[in-house]
């Protein structure tokens, strides 16, 4: 396995380089652009991105010759490791294709240059906030026991860690590239998320009851759908300044008679609604190894001790044994 994924991490790399070179070459060709500033600017951001990615291999490399010890066993190859090699690839996978489609059609009749650069500069700032990342993951392997994924006992590196990546800019992968890892089909529902957030923090706080904010929100999101680098820098500002009542207040809004009422008209109920309280007791479960013998799942603890867990049971359908 380790094999066929050095070997797709190369060959993404090696795509990567062709289609800078192909852009470079097309964008500086010997006939006039047609596009005057924003070609300059395609050109700037796509040598950036051929930086970003020669420097980045060696990088990635490294990453796929250990990330194995820290899966949970050999048959469960996962881990946050692994995982931000897959983003990455999936976000080069995305320069690589736009890359390929301006080659081609530059000089086309139908090419929105200022388009196409604007999105290839979001792709290229979340690359540099990428690789930021992988940085701060290649330190944190270095300064760990080998093989363990959290540190021990550490607040020194623990704190160093949370300030740097505090510091990082996160508003690029909210704005143009938002969902760019996940399946195209689920994109909308991402966007649609957090514009509504960004719509409700716009307003929340300025004396409305909870329906009149989303009354409010609704007429005013339609230029964070429009401007999606507005939004990116929007939902940046929001997560980093509102507090804990505001993301209380936005995701119970679903909950208040008016809209709960909406939805029961316009979609199927379920058939299991249900809140759930788990008590803080000790749990003792039999051994799959030998049923005969026990052991105590202890109950969960916060920072202000044992207590109990709420939940919400919600189900399509009601199923045996539910």
């Amino acid at each position: 396995m380790r094999l066929a994924s050095e070997m797709d991490h190369k060959a993404v790399f090696t795509a990567l380089e062709k289609v800078c070179e192909d852009n470079i070459s097309v964008l500086c060709g010997p006939s006039e652009s047609p596009y005057g500033t924003v070609t300059k600017r395609l050109v700037q951001c796509i040598r950036k991105i051929q930086q970003h990615g020669r420097a980045l291999e060696p990088m990635v490399a490294s990453f796929t010759a250990v990330y194995h010890h820290y899966d949970f066993d050999s048959q469960t190859p996962g881990n946050g490791y692994r995982t931000l090699v897959k983003v990455l690839q999936s976000c080069l996978l995305h320069i690589i294709h736009k890359g390929r489609y301006i080659a081609s059609n530059y000089r086309g009749a139908f090419f929105r240059v200022e388009h196409n650069a604007s999105e290839m500069e979001a792709y290229c700032s979340a690359l540099c906030q990428l690789r930021a990342l992988l940085y701060l993951a290649q330190r944190l392997i270095h300064d760990i026991d080998h093989g363990q994924l959290y540190m021990q006992q550490d607040a020194d590196l623990s704190g160093r860690f949370v300030q740097e990546y505090s510091s990082m800019h996160k508003a690029c992968f909210y704005g143009r590239c938002l969902g760019f890892q996940f399946s195209p089909a689920l994109r909308p529902f991402l966007q649609t998320i957090v514009i509504s957030m960004i719509s409700y923090g716009e307003k929340y706080g300025k004396q409305q009851s909870g329906i009149g904010t989303a009354a409010l929100s609704l007429l005013t999101s339609g230029k964070y759908a429009i401007d999606p680098d507005l939004r990116g820098a929007e939902f940046e500002r929001i997560t980093q300044n509102l507090d804990l009542h505001f993301w209380k207040s936005f995701w119970n809004i679903t909950e208040s008679d008016i809209l709960s009422g909406f939805t029961r008209i316009a979609s199927n109920p379920v058939q299991v609604n249900l809140t759930l309280t788990v008590p803080p007791a000790g749990l003792r479960l039999p051994l799959a190894s030998d049923p005969r013998l026990t052991t105590t799942v202890s109950p969960p603890v916060a920072h202000w001790g044992p207590g109990p867990v709420h939940m919400r049971l919600i189900s399509y359908e009601l199923r045996e044994g539910q």
